[in-house]
């Protein structure tokens, strides 16, 4: 709880700042970032580590991010350090591109689905959730085989359950009260 807090706090500084200067550049540089600590275990656990030094962690930081990260987001990664908050980077990044998208007005459609969708497929869902939402659209999308057929579509906190699996689930929970009730057996 106290994390998530902290990590709006950053987030709407950082994003204070990026609307001043350049929202698209730092949004992308903070994305990767995050995926070079979070994919990268010896990365990772250099910067959890609570006994590594802080010059320490930012000169190796200095030198995974070469030139290719801007300067204020590298700055703030050191601030994060400075302040030992570089746990926090995920969540940080994870609601910077949320306040990013809405000023962008940019909604993220997460898509899930049995088997890989078409580009015309992709197309098309996305003009739906377009004419839905009145934004542009983000898809994020899923292959998992467990949902048998169709697509779950998740905008935001509302979800669309359009899963052969979640039809079979709900029978299932059909069949299984109409069963508990009493029969009666032979009445015309």
């Amino acid at each position: 709880m106290i994390n998530g807090s902290l990590a709006r706090r950053y987030s709407q500084a950082l994003f204070e700042i990026a609307s001043e200067t350049s929202l698209d550049s730092i949004d992308s540089d903070l994305r990767e970032l995050t995926k070079l600590v979070e994919n990268n275990a010896e990365v990772k656990s250099v910067m959890l580590h609570p006994h590594i030094s802080l010059s320490i962690k930012k000169s190796i930081m200095e030198k995974l991010l070469g030139e290719d990260f801007g300067e204020v987001t590298r700055r703030f990664f050191y601030l994060l350090i400075d302040r030992k908050r570089e746990n926090l980077l995920p969540l940080i990044q994870r609601e910077f591109s949320r306040l990013a998208d809405e000023a962008r007005q940019v909604v993220e459609a997460k898509v899930a689905s049995a088997i890989e969708l078409s580009t015309s497929q992709l197309d098309d869902l996305k003009n739906s959730i377009k004419k839905m939402t009145g934004k542009d659209v983000r898809i994020i999308s899923e292959v998992r085989a467990e949902l048998i057929g169709g697509i779950l579509v998740q905008v935001g906190d509302r979800v669309m359950d359009g899963t052969i699996a979640h039809a079979l689930n709900r029978m299932r929970v059909e069949l299984r009260r109409n069963s508990e009730k009493p029969q009666e057996v032979g009445v015309k």
